[in-house]
């Protein structure tokens, strides 16, 4: 079965459940998580923020760009995969070999040291292309566990990716703040529960990308005004915005208006 979808990304604050940021791509949330993290900072007008992200948008070189942007990313970390799909058992997974940046070397849970040339090998996909060292030992040929490390005939090989740094931070951070990361639940997904279930908005009415945006971010609008009203009631939203130095406000304000004035039509009607 083949169906034509697009990929809505959101942000969402955790202190009153807004979004912040909205936009839809054709793709995955691969990578994804930098554009929508620095359109989250610069609508917000801040200088940083924590992003609280789902396990498919980790990527390190995402992860390094918004580091650079000043954002710190706690992305949950995908389960650690085989350096070689034949012969690495659990015990001898990367995550258990120590690294030391202060000789840019690895030590093996068997305490031997795995160490670089320093030259840097290019991986290139249709999709993305990053950097990364190599680190070998010659005694692995005759380390007596290396059918449980690996298969290849030269012994273990661990590949650094030049976004290694900006994986391992976060993958700290992750760890130590699993309390905090709980919430990301929390904050983010009802805001697709209520558009989609309560709603209907279980499809698009427009056809691509561009309709398809500005159809998705309509919806979010009307979220983030009917949680507005919840939050600060009708009276309240509009006297805040009438304060709002914005070039929209005469039509936010028309619109609001005229949506106010419906409801209660309705309501004295029935």
């Amino acid at each position: 079965m083949v169906e034509i979808s697009f990929n809505i990304q959101a942000a969402v604050d955790a202190k009153h459940n807004l979004v912040v940021a909205t936009y839809t791509i054709n793709g995955n949330d691969r990578s994804a998580l930098s554009a929508i993290a620095i359109e989250t900072k610069e609508n917000l007008g801040i200088d940083t923020y924590t992003a609280l992200v789902d396990k498919g948008y980790h990527n390190g070189k995402q992860i390094e760009i918004c580091k650079q942007s000043n954002i710190t990313i706690i992305v949950a970390q995908p389960k650690q995969g085989k350096s070689n799909e034949n012969g690495t058992t659990k015990e001898y997974l990367v995550s258990n070999f120590k690294y030391d940046h202060s000789i840019d070397s690895y030590t093996c849970p068997q305490g031997q040291t795995l160490k670089t040339t320093g030259r840097w090998h290019k991986k290139s996909s249709s999709k993305e292309s990053y950097e990364f060292k190599k680190y070998r030992n010659p005694k692995c040929k005759e380390c007596p566990v290396k059918h449980l490390c690996t298969s290849r005939a030269a012994g273990r090989e661990i590949d650094r990716s030049q976004y290694a740094e900006a994986v391992e931070e976060n993958n700290k951070r992750y760890h130590e703040n699993a309390q905090l990361y709980g919430k990301r639940q929390e904050i983010n997904e009802h805001i697709f529960g209520n558009s989609k279930r309560q709603w209907g908005y279980n499809h698009t009415n427009l056809i691509g990308l561009e309709k398809v945006n500005g159809e998705h971010r309509l919806i979010m609008l009307v979220y983030n005004i009917k949680h507005s009203i919840i939050i600060l009631s009708v009276p309240d939203l509009i006297a805040k915005l009438k304060k709002w130095d914005s070039p929209y406000k005469a039509k936010v304000l028309f619109l609001l208006k005229s949506s106010y004035l419906k409801l209660n039509l309705e309501y004295y009607f029935y």
